[in-house]
């Protein structure tokens, strides 16, 4: 089972489409704040795309992604960049700049799953990781110069996992890295 989190209507196909709006494509409508309408270890994929920086508790939601997720369910989160200051806080409904360092208190591998991990439950395996200079890069772009400088930064940023810290940490705001992506294996 597939489930799609915050989908709105540009659900996952074959996902089970949870929002808290009521909308087409919504199969489920559910507050991801709250405890998620799923039993324990049901789902072997969870999606969640532009959901992270609307949230007051990410330790409780990711609690609760990795309640419903299978032993090695991975879970995908698209996210704003929080370099990027214009995409991320132009949404009055933002609460929060997301990092793709901030998923390393879930990873009991990293220094700060290590030396955090204890505040929380939820425990995974950051698979892959990826930063992207335009949003939505899945989708066609217009703007040639745009998309050929995205391309050009997107492969200076994700040569490894230090360039990406250093990304993170140092240049991205200078450019505005306008999203992140990671994926990540539920460990059970």
């Amino acid at each position: 089972m597939c489930i799609d989190l915050g989908c709105g209507q540009r659900k996952r196909p074959g996902a089970i489409g949870v929002d808290v709006a009521r909308l087409p494509g919504v199969d489920i409508r559910a507050d991801v704040t709250r405890p998620l309408p799923f039993r324990d270890s049901s789902a072997d994929e969870v999606h969640a795309s532009h959901i992270v920086e609307h949230l007051d508790n990410l330790p409780a939601f990711m609690g609760e992604v990795w309640r419903v997720c299978k032993p090695h369910g991975l879970v995908y989160i698209r996210f704003p960049h929080a370099t990027t200051m214009y995409g991320l806080w132009r949404d009055p409904t933002h609460k929060r700049g997301i990092l793709l360092a901030t998923f390393d208190y879930f990873d009991p591998n990293t220094f700060d799953g290590k030396v955090f991990g204890y505040y929380h439950p939820a425990k995974f395996r950051i698979v892959k990781k990826r930063l992207t200079f335009n949003m939505n890069s899945d989708l066609w772009t217009p703007q040639t110069v745009r998309r050929v400088a995205g391309r050009v930064i997107d492969a200076l940023a994700n040569r490894s996992d230090r360039a990406q810290y250093f990304c993170e940490r140092l240049w991205g705001s200078f450019v505005g890295m306008e999203e992140g992506h990671i994926w990540l294996r539920a460990i059970k």
